[in-house]
């Protein structure tokens, strides 16, 4: 093929340059409009089942994205790390007749003061009428600091690069955090966060099938894989995992032809006592009452055809393990502090209607909460002592809480200062005040057996002051709930309540910010 004389050489390549600029261009676009219309749109617009306390990354931006597209008369949004999610019940709270507000939570774990700053305009565009900013000692991020000469020293180097790879920065704000802090970043960190400022897919893929894999489970399984139990709960308890007791006694609202159990010893007997309903239960009328050895360790199928007559009416069956118990270590639901025993697993919706509802910001009450609060205080603190303290300085999971630990002591012989993570704080008050939007800052309830390692430190009384002074001049208000709730077996660990003290502290919360609330009625 020849070239056409009358095109010049020059031209004819400069035309083939536009060309390629164009189609490359196009490309682009075509990459970047189908990652945003797909990672950003439609991948957010698929059935939210997750559950309470997992996949929280996924969870925290699909529900900035309901509150952002949804609106309430009067909305109050409760901010804050896990020791939010943990301190208040919002479900409970939403329940009261002719309530003043609805609360909703703006929450995800280790939600940093610096993390809530970068969110303060998603969550203003949440149409909130009032922030609640729940917050501990242990959100200040004492990892990065270190007593000397009579202060605490910030590394800020540490920090800046530390914070690059967390998956907050990572995942909702790369862009930010790369705007800010480019120039202090390694290239390694500054190449991620620049890919996934560029693309959704690269900052999603961490929990992209997280959602997918609980619809497959929820609706295509046996209901023998779940993060938690979700089927009728025994009267006697169960755990969150899906273990009973010795015994279990649960009305059985929806009797399926099969069901699962999970067995962890073979030849483990099983005993089997049915009521007609509650009342004879009482009365311990029993129509039917069956023993059965399962020879396999596992999943096991019960068919109710086999146990009892088709002809029964029945709603409440009593399950009883007649062998050797398993123990709770055993079978991995606790590692340290006081053992017991369990029975056996009863699968995902064992006895109930399959409800596929977002359950993602919904806490239940199990038994793995509420056997804290059964120990008398002298044994709780025993436990406590095997759970949270032996050994924290050498223990994975325990080496943050020891941080924490250690700077509640170091600040008793230090003069306060701010920091960035402090002073982050008061630029969230900042901007909520310069938008008109009521704002409260909550100091959260704390173990007192942790609590007393600092309470009277003058570093305190500094630190309370200077965050209080700050809101009072823009109106807003701090309320300390640090020794709000004074029995020790109603919390967990340090900072995070049980189910039972978030429901004793629900009302003590809803009390103390009901007068904002009245003040931030439209």
């Amino acid at each position: 093929m020849e070239t056409d004389p009358t095109i010049p050489l020059n031209k004819s390549r400069f035309g083939l340059k536009w060309k390629v600029f164009i189609i490359t261009c196009s490309l682009f676009g075509g990459v970047f409009f189908l990652d945003r219309l797909f990672f950003f749109d439609l991948y957010f617009l698929f059935p939210n089942e997750t559950e309470w306390d997992s996949s929280p990354w996924y969870n925290f931006i699909h529900k900035t994205k309901e509150l952002q597209s949804s609106e309430d008369k009067h909305r109050t949004i409760i901010a804050g790390s896990s020791v939010a999610l943990y301190s208040v019940l919002p479900d409970l709270l939403n329940q009261k007749v002719n309530p003043k507000t609805k609360y909703s939570f703006f929450s995800h774990v280790a939600m940093a003061p610096t993390d809530l700053d970068y969110y303060k305009e998603n969550l203003l565009i949440s149409h909130p009428n009032l922030v609640v900013y729940i917050h501990n000692f242990a959100d200040l991020q004492w990892e990065y600091q270190t007593p000397m000469d009579g202060k605490f020293h910030f590394d800020e180097e540490k920090w800046v690069k530390e914070f690059g790879e967390r998956y907050p920065a990572k995942t909702i704000y790369p862009k930010a955090y790369l705007n800010d802090h480019w120039i202090e970043l390694p290239r390694k960190t500054i190449s991620k966060l620049a890919t996934k400022s560029l693309f959704y897919v690269s900052r999603f893929r961490v929990f992209f099938w997280d959602p997918i894999e609980v619809y497959i489970d929820n609706h295509f399984r046996s209901g023998r894989k779940y993060h938690l139990y979700q089927g009728e709960k025994p009267i006697e308890g169960i755990w969150s995992k899906g273990w009973t007791k010795e015994t279990a006694t649960l009305t059985c609202s929806e009797k399926k032809s099969k069901e699962s159990i999970f067995i962890q010893k073979p030849k483990t007997k099983l005993k089997f006592r049915f009521f007609k309903d509650k009342n004879f239960f009482s009365n311990q009328m029993s129509i039917q009452e069956i023993e059965k050895t399962f020879d396999h360790s596992g999943w096991n199928d019960l068919d109710w055809g086999s146990l009892v007559q088709n002809s029964m009416d029945w709603s409440v069956v009593q399950i009883q393990v007649l062998s050797e118990l398993p123990s709770a270590k055993e079978v991995n639901l606790i590692r340290y502090g006081r053992d017991e025993s369990v029975g056996v697993r009863l699968s995902h919706f064992f006895c109930k209607n399959s409800k596929f509802e977002n359950r993602s910001y919904s806490r239940g009450s199990y038994w793995d909460d509420t056997r804290l609060v059964t120990m008398t205080t002298a044994d709780f603190k025993e436990d406590y002592f095997e759970r949270m303290i032996r050994d924290a300085g050498t223990r994975n999971e325990l080496w943050r809480l020891h941080f924490v630990r250690e700077a509640k002591k170091n600040v008793n012989t230090i003069s306060f200062s701010p920091w960035p993570e402090f002073d982050r704080i008061l630029r969230i008050s900042d901007y909520f005040y310069e938008h008109k939007v009521p704002f409260v800052l909550v100091l959260s309830p704390e173990n007192p057996i942790e609590f007393a390692f600092y309470k009277n430190s003058k570093w305190r009384q500094d630190w309370i002051s200077k965050l209080k002074s700050h809101l009072e001049t823009r109106g807003q208000t701090l309320i300390d709930h640090t020794d709000a709730v004074s029995d020790v077996r109603y919390f967990f660990d340090p900072h995070h309540l049980t189910y039972e003290g978030a429901n004793y502290y629900n009302s003590v919360f809803s009390q103390s910010v009901e007068s904002k609330i009245s003040n931030s009625n439209p």
